[in-house]
């Protein structure tokens, strides 16, 4: 998304569609639609940007590998400062929030910044649902759906106690 800042007066609203693209668990690329609001404040050579981020994706259950969906919602702020092109530069602004626009500039890339914020909020487990099972380590079953079918693997301590319940001789 492209902010043009010869074209913003102070107190607009802009929103805008974005689809950032993120590396999911299983390793595959993933795609959020994002829809993006932002109110801009102007003072002179000063912008102030506040973003509001939000959007939908599916991928697999980090459990149970079934599909599962995610809303992700962000927010960012940037102050962008237009250079005066009859002052000398001064040095680079070491704020990441803070932008310098060289003089003569007025448009303003916003992708790094909407890819960013969107992709932190991403929460580190997504579920089908807060209840899923998950996958049985041993047979692999799926148990929201099915019971496992691995055998228990009996301790031989028991041996003895469970021949006598069964009735059977030493």
């Amino acid at each position: 998304m492209i902010l043009d800042l010869e074209n913003v007066t102070s107190g607009d609203r802009i929103t805008g569609d974005e689809v950032v693209v993120f590396r999911d668990v299983s390793g595959e690329d993933n795609r959020i639609r994002c829809r993006v609001a932002l109110d801009v404040r102007r003072s002179d050579h000063t912008f102030y940007v506040h973003a509001d981020l939000s959007g939908s994706f599916s991928t697999p259950c980090h459990r149970c590998l079934d599909p599962a969906s995610c809303t992700v919602a962000s927010s960012f702020d940037l102050v962008v400062q237009k250079a005066d092109p009859h002052s000398s530069p001064g040095p680079a602004p070491t704020d990441e929030d803070f932008v310098m626009l060289p003089a003569g500039e007025s448009r303003l890339e916003l992708g790094a910044y909407i890819h960013e914020n969107l992709v932190l909020d991403i929460p580190m487990q997504i579920l089908c649902s807060e209840t899923c099972k998950g996958l049985c380590a041993g047979c692999g079953a799926n148990l929201n759906r099915e019971s496992c079918r691995c055998e228990a693997a009996a301790d031989p301590r028991w041996n003895d106690l469970k021949r006598l319940q069964d009735g059977s001789p030493e």
